[in-house]
């Protein structure tokens, strides 16, 4: 990817990119990487990161770049005119240059990263050899698709040996996005040495299968000085990954590389403790106790802060408990108010959750804890009409004010909120017969007999006996205009 990789660095070479990206690592990795490049030169590195608790990654990895077979020259020069008076040739000898780097990443926010490599860098030259220490320092900054990154490479360095030579203090500013669901990223990387010209890095990648990516990058804008193409296979466990460059000056570079994950991933083992958290407050829900259920989710969220869909399913048991904080026993209404809240607190039907617990309210409805959690549940579900508390000397049940209700729609001509009235009662009550038969005569008066004939045949179908829906459906089939 043309080395633009300072803004992704989600692997175990962030150590020797963005150490902040150690922080991504979800299990432990290892990576193992040879490089063929120009003339006679080997580029070798090994990485192994270690996740470690409360969301941070240590890493420890070696670098080698090896330069061999130049050739030993021994010259005597003429004091007076400069000019070489002998030359002689020897063996040959080899350069090494050695870096073993410590890295530590960290989340200190949800989607805030820091983090830090310490390397020893040693290079050895025929009989000359020098060694230096540095400190750099990354921060990442994931926002949605978008992800910013800033270092410092070379922090603080100390240099001893043979050398004049200092490492330059860089300050690295790296972007990254991610498009598609994460099938598409595209990295763009500036690198601006206190002391010299700035280097700016542009690459990508593109998952053409969930295993198989294609990449590019280019490097050294805007003088451009190699670009690079090549592919990575990902099988979850293994990752293999094949790089080449093409340099103008330099030639062509060959990079193969191989990735193997293995141990459990951080967030499995808290997933586990979530999922039987979550598993014992929907077992306290189908014994009634609320209470317990909202403690279950509570614990659930320490081991998972942040995690939004417990997040979610807390917040509506805490709303649920402000009213009934328990359901237990074996009455009807005390089932369908553990089934209504199971519906509410999963958030997937609400509608369901309604019917319940109107089911409940309309075989208990002096409860009137019951009867404002229904009405806040019916409100976030969008029902126009919430349900009432009886009045009258014969406290009507729900059921009962709705058939009034519905009825009265009907002398009022107002079919199509009798129709509403109905399966209201029908959505808890499937085999209403007395709704079922004011909803096929609101049927017949809007002029959709068939529709009236289909209801009334199943109300029939539950009570074979009634005269009054016989004459009904006598009436359709002698093709009366009067109204039933």
């Amino acid at each position: 990817m043309g080395g633009a990789y300072y803004g992704i660095s989600d692997d175990a070479s962030a150590v020797n990119w963005n150490p902040a990206g150690l922080a991504q690592i979800q299990r432990k990795e290892f990576t193992a990487m040879e490089s063929t490049l120009f003339y006679q030169t080997n580029l070798d590195f090994l990485s192994y990161a270690q996740p470690l608790k409360g969301s941070s990654t240590l890493d420890l990895s070696l670098t080698q770049l090896t330069s061999s077979n130049f050739q030993q020259v021994s010259a005597v020069f003429d004091p007076t005119t400069g000019e070489p008076t002998q030359i002689t040739t020897g063996g040959s000898f080899s350069e090494q240059d050695r870096a073993i780097s410590i890295g530590w990443g960290k989340y200190i926010t949800k989607s805030m990263a820091f983090g830090a490599t310490v390397q020893q860098i040693t290079r050895a030259l025929d009989g000359s050899s020098d060694t230096s220490e540095t400190i750099n320092l990354g921060a990442l900054k994931l926002m949605g698709p978008y992800h910013l990154a800033l270092g410092l490479q070379n922090a603080f360095s100390r240099t001893s040996g043979d050398t004049q030579d200092h490492l330059p203090v860089t300050v690295i500013l790296g972007n990254s996005l991610y498009l598609f669901r994460d099938r598409l990223v595209m990295d763009f990387d500036v690198y601006r040495p206190i002391v010299g010209a700035f280097d700016a890095r542009f690459g990508g990648e593109f998952w053409v299968t969930r295993w198989f990516a294609a990449r590019f990058g280019l490097r050294g804008l805007p003088s451009l000085q190699e670009t690079d193409f090549g592919f990575g296979l990902d099988f979850h466990s293994i990752g293999l990954d094949l790089g080449e460059g093409l340099s103008s000056d330099l030639g062509t570079t060959t990079r193969i590389s191989a990735t193997f994950r293995f141990g459990q991933a951080r967030g499995e083992k808290s997933n586990e403790q979530v999922q039987a958290l979550l598993k014992a407050g929907f077992q306290a829900f189908q014994e009634g106790d609320f209470t317990l259920a909202s403690q279950r989710f509570n614990q659930a969220l320490d081991v998972q802060p942040g995690n939004r869909q417990v997040e979610a399913m807390l917040s509506r048991l805490m709303a649920v408990t402000t009213y009934i904080p328990s359901a237990e026993g074996g009455q009807d209404y005390q089932t369908f108010i553990r089934k209504g809240v199971a519906a509410y607190v999963d958030g997937r039907d609400l509608q369901e959750s309604v019917n319940d617990l109107r089911y409940a309210y309309n075989k208990n409805s002096k409860d009137d804890r019951l009867l404002a959690l229904l009405n806040m549940v019916e409100k976030e579900a969008g029902v126009k009409d919430i349900t009432r508390k009886p009045i009258g000397p014969e406290q009507l049940t729900w059921v009962e004010e709705k058939i009034y209700d519905a009825r009265q729609s009907m002398y009022n001509g107002k079919y199509d909120q009798a129709l509403r009235r109905t399966q209201d009662i029908l959505d808890i009550e499937p085999n209403n017969v007395t709704a079922l038969e004011i909803m096929g005569s609101a049927f017949y008066m809007m002029d959709q007999k068939d529709k009236a004939t289909a209801v009334w045949q199943k109300a029939l179908a539950i009570d074979p006996t009634n005269e009054t829906i016989k004459n009904f459906l006598g009436s359709v089939n002698q093709g009366s205009n009067q109204g039933p």
